[in-house]
């Protein structure tokens, strides 16, 4: 199995590796802790955490969360599922780091930390690579660096907002996958991108009949819209061609006008076709 990449600098800058720095754990109220307002999970599944909270309620809290003060609060950067699943056992307090971020980097360790986990579903990904755009005025390419991803990778993420809310929903449940999602996306209109998550879903399509479905619906449109030139434009520019003996191009509008576009080679050639005005 190969090694998941490690993302950007990550919860390690924060938390040392045990035997180099003595880590400081605190245990803090349960009630004076409040979540992450920039948390990026918002789909924490009911089953994983059944199994968290049995397994804190038998072992304890293996790991601390990681907090920052904010007034009289503690506002969660890592750790909302460890967080909720002491909150169900009705625990008074939880283990916990505590130190101080910028609002920024709070929401880059959040993003990194589900996403080492692979907790995220693309669409929390895209929405949080989103908010780090869009909330503290960085570029693509800086947030690829800051969670270790391409550029290309973050952007055909950030793409699947514009998905209409029905196909970002089936996404986060797992009826499509992010191939058929990027497939889609190549249809043009918000109706036939419906359209086509309809028929992946009736009838099962993959990925590959997807892209072709895509693919085919936007050659037939083209061929269908490209204006076909008329005889008489073709007969002018023939006529045009050997009357001044070069290359004639006649470009209709739809107003029923155009543009005449004659080539010549040299400032004699320019010469010899103006003397056949």
């Amino acid at each position: 199995m190969a090694t998941r990449k490690a993302l950007g600098k990550g919860l390690s800058s924060l938390i040392p590796n045990q035997g180099q720095v003595s880590i400081r754990v605190t245990e803090v109220p349960i009630k004076d802790v409040v979540a992450n307002k920039y948390q990026p999970r918002k789909n924490f599944g009911d089953e994983k955490l059944k199994d968290l909270t049995a397994s804190i309620k038998e072992k304890g809290v293996i790991q601390p969360v990681l907090v920052q003060k904010s007034g009289l609060k503690y506002e969660l950067i890592a750790g909302e599922r460890r967080f909720r699943a002491c909150k169900a056992l009705g625990l008074d307090t939880i283990p916990a780091i505590i130190k101080n971020v910028l609002g920024k980097e709070s929401l880059e360790l959040a993003l990194i930390e589900n996403i080492q986990r692979e907790e995220l579903n693309p669409i929390e990904e895209a929405n949080a690579y989103q908010l780090l755009i869009s909330e503290f005025n960085i570029t693509q390419e800086e947030v690829g660096k800051r969670v270790s991803r391409d550029r290309s990778t973050i952007t055909n993420t950030i793409r699947l907002l514009k998905l209409p809310k029905e196909i970002q929903e089936d996404i986060v449940e797992g009826r499509l996958t992010m191939g058929h999602a990027r497939a889609i996306l190549a249809c043009d209109t918000e109706a036939s991108k419906l359209q086509m998550r309809k028929q992946i879903i009736e009838y099962g399509l993959n990925v590959r009949e997807v892209e072709a479905k895509a693919k085919k619906k936007k050659a037939t449109k083209t061929k269908r819209t490209a204006p076909a030139q008329s005889s008489v434009i073709r007969n002018a520019a023939e006529t045009l061609k050997r009357t001044l003996s070069t290359k004639v191009s006649i470009a209709e509008n739809k107003k029923g006008g155009g543009v005449i576009t004659i080539e010549y080679y040299s400032g004699e050639d320019l010469e010899r076709i103006l003397e056949n005005f």
